[in-house]
């Protein structure tokens, strides 16, 4: 039991971190922000910071990947729903996971930020490779390979996909420009339709 009470423990002051941390690099930017002011927020202590992290990067790295993991594992509920009741192939499939995205990023600009202004490549191949993409990632890379390009053009397109909706997303929702998400979102959906074929 006591135990128990100790892992709850740690969870409880990884969540207060996280959830500290979160608020003040999306409201003051990761530059911004130190450790100190993490912690005070927190309520925790400096040597707690460095249990669960290395340097706020890699808190940074860790927030992202929860925030997107959860994001993106409620999009594939969403998608397997849809299919489930439409029937919808694989480039409808695509398109309702890009809808599910847009419409929350239009609801959390602030994730979206915090995402595009950290993500690095290395940082992507962590995302692609978290536990909650598995299926995901499978189900995109199996339906290209299935149109018949290798698994590695596979992986570039799923790349140049997630780049492409990022970035469109990250300049309509949160600069605000050249265009509105709705305005250009036909022209987003028929380009990644081009990719998929």
């Amino acid at each position: 039991m006591g135990s128990d009470k100790i892992l709850e423990n740690k969870r409880i002051k990884m969540t207060k971190l996280y959830d500290a941390a979160y608020d003040l690099f999306t409201s003051n930017g990761v530059r911004n922000t130190v450790i100190d002011d993490i912690v005070k927020s927190a309520g925790v202590a400096k040597g707690t910071f460095y249990l669960y992290c290395k340097d706020k990067y890699d808190l940074v790295d860790k927030i992202i990947l929860k925030k997107s993991a959860a994001v993106l594992s409620s999009a594939m509920e969403t998608v397997e729903q849809e299919e489930a009741a439409h029937h919808f192939d694989f480039q409808q499939c695509v398109a309702c996971f890009v809808d599910y995205m847009i419409e929350y990023f239009k609801k959390d600009t602030k994730l979206l930020e915090l995402i595009y202004k950290n993500l690095t490549f290395e940082l992507y191949e962590k995302m692609m490779n978290y536990e909650e993409m598995d299926s995901a990632r499978e189900a995109f890379i199996s339906n290209f390979i299935n149109t018949g390009v290798n698994n590695q053009t596979a992986q570039h397109r799923l790349y140049i996909i997630v780049s492409m909706v990022g970035a469109v997303c990250y300049n309509s929702l949160v600069l605000k420009v050249p265009y509105q998400i709705d305005a250009v979102k036909p022209e987003l959906y028929h380009s990644i339709k081009r990719i998929l074929s």
